[in-house]
């Protein structure tokens, strides 16, 4: 075993003990066997209803399917769905546990994060790649999803490790050797690609090294890179692989469902509804992506970079104005989606990463004159990070306590883990169609039920209560509200099977 290796596995396992250390001092190891909850439940039980379907239907990988709407088809359009694939695999050789599902999201996203303590690691030593990365996943966005259902930390994940190997492989450093190695580049183009094809929004950084790839060809900017043919050809299979499953994935759309997940470019109607977008994520998101004062300092950070200009590492200039550039761009664009999803910043954070690791590049060529003020700033570091790590610990805790204003389930899985297990005597089918309400949320108390079928939610018309009654071979109805019930024996008989708490199985009698 060579020394290089030996130095790798040693970083290796000094990653891991402190990777645990910080997961287990803020307490995450418990939540990875809870179901689906907290704010933006019904998103993470859509994508987990995608492995349940899997599992349960058959491992067609092109067939993606959720629980609402069985009596139809159920199958969907979505970005790629390999997370879920992987995860109802993992239910199939372990038995059926949102804790494989939850523990595959999370080694992603370490994989992901262990790449970039060593990025971090070209440009600066270990102590403040140790501080960066508890700055960095301290973050109440990152600690609350990191081990969720949701496919942008997976995103999140490949494209750090895809900046990785793009530096590794295209970027000569001052000291480190360049790899040439066919296996790494075969993982550069996998994880580029797949990052963009399971997020669309990871497309931004297939933009930003696509267009350093064409600066590179005004020898003035002197944006070295090496190979650049062969990186272009790299860049073209990596987007063959979004491209590909979005062409496939719009045939299911026009022959099964309408597009179920995909992000949708907003209809903006006046220049009032589009402040209030803003207002309204400003009001709530960005002390849940960097506590305050920290994203005031962090957006500075984007913004100074712009004066900071350095010939000498022009190639990391570049990339970070252009992928800031493009963040903000798709953050403008697509504002209404974001003003009340949290987590669609995950597959932006690359662009506070490529800041940070210019800004350390930067430093670096700075003189000795500036010894106090490069100490200073590591302190601040420090204390800054310390200060985020509290925060999010604590705020990490707020989205797990029902009630509390972060926490935002729609329904208790618990309470509906105990109806499933008191109604299995019945020996409900999977095939049977069942109505569940109220519901706001596609596929919640479905999912939770292992069931298949449709759901109704106390705003929609009696019209469409009506039409599915009427069209649909409803076996059952699941309700939470007797007013629900009011609504059903309009059209139907009910017969009373099980109960718990407010939840009744009831049979329908035509």
């Amino acid at each position: 075993m060579n020394k290089s290796t030996l130095i790798w596995l040693k970083r290796s396992l000094y990653f891991l003990i402190f990777w645990g250390v910080f997961y287990f001092s803020v307490g995450y190891f418990k939540y990875f066997s809870l179901p689906p909850m907290g704010v933006h439940q019904s998103a993470q039980c859509d994508r987990a209803s995608l492995a349940q379907n899997y599992f349960y239907n058959g491992f067609n990988f092109f067939y993606p399917e959720v629980n609402e709407n069985r009596c139809e088809d159920g199958i969907v359009s979505c970005e790629l769905p390999i997370i879920s694939y992987c995860a109802a695999i993992s239910y199939r050789l372990f038995g059926y546990d949102e804790f494989w599902f939850r523990l595959i999201t999370f080694f992603v996203f370490t994989v992901g994060i262990f790449a970039l303590f060593n990025w971090i690691k070209n440009y600066s030593n270990s102590l403040i790649s140790y501080v960066l990365i508890v700055l960095l996943c301290s973050s109440p966005i990152l600690l609350f999803y990191a081990n969720s259902f949701l496919p942008d930390i997976p995103s999140f994940g490949l494209i750090l490790i895809a900046f990785y190997l793009f530096f590794k492989l295209h970027i000569k450093h001052a000291y480190l050797p360049n790899s040439n190695s066919f296996i790494l580049k075969v993982v550069f183009i996998l994880c580029l690609g797949l990052s963009v094809a399971i997020k669309t929004t990871s497309l931004v950084h297939w933009l930003t090294l696509t267009s350093l790839l064409v600066f590179s060809n005004i020898k003035p900017l002197n944006i070295i890179i090496i190979s650049k043919k062969e990186l272009a050809f790299q860049l073209c299979f990596a987007i063959l692989i979004p491209i590909t499953w979005y062409l496939w994935s719009r045939q299911l759309a026009i022959n099964h469902n309408a597009d179920y997940f995909l992000m949708q470019l907003p209809e903006w109607t006046n220049w009032s509804n589009y402040k209030d977008a803003w207002l309204i994520y400003l009001n709530n998101w960005p002390d849940q992506t960097f506590v305050l004062p920290l994203f005031y300092i962090v957006t500075f950070g984007l913004v100074v970079q712009f004066f900071l200009f350095k010939k000498s590492i022009s190639h990391l200039w570049f990339l970070s104005v252009i992928n800031t550039l493009g963040a903000f761009s798709f953050l403008t664009i697509m504002m209404f989606q974001f003003r009340y999803h949290d987590y669609y910043i995950i597959t932006l954070f690359p662009t506070f990463v490529l800041n940070w690791i210019y800004i350390l590049a930067y430093l670096s060529t700075l003189n000795k004159s500036f010894v106090y003020f490069k100490v200073a700033i590591l302190v601040l570091l420090i204390i800054g990070a310390n200060y985020h790590y509290n925060f999010g610990k604590k705020n990490l805790t707020e989205r797990y306590t029902f009630g509390n204003y972060w926490e935002q389930s729609h329904q208790n899985p618990s309470d509906y883990i105990m109806f499933k297990n008191k109604i299995q005597s019945i020996n409900i089918s999977r095939n049977d169609c069942v109505l569940v309400g109220y519901d706001i949320s596609p596929n919640n108390i479905l999912y939770y039920l292992h069931l298949r079928g449709y759901r109704f939610y106390s705003d929609q018309s009696e019209e469409k209560l009506s039409s599915i009654i009427g069209n649909a071979q409803l076996k059952y109805i699941i309700s939470n509200e007797e007013t629900f019930e009011g609504q059903v024996k309009k059209y139907v008989g009910l017969k009373f099977l099980k109960s718990y708490k407010n939840i009744k199985l009831f049979q329908i009698i035509r």
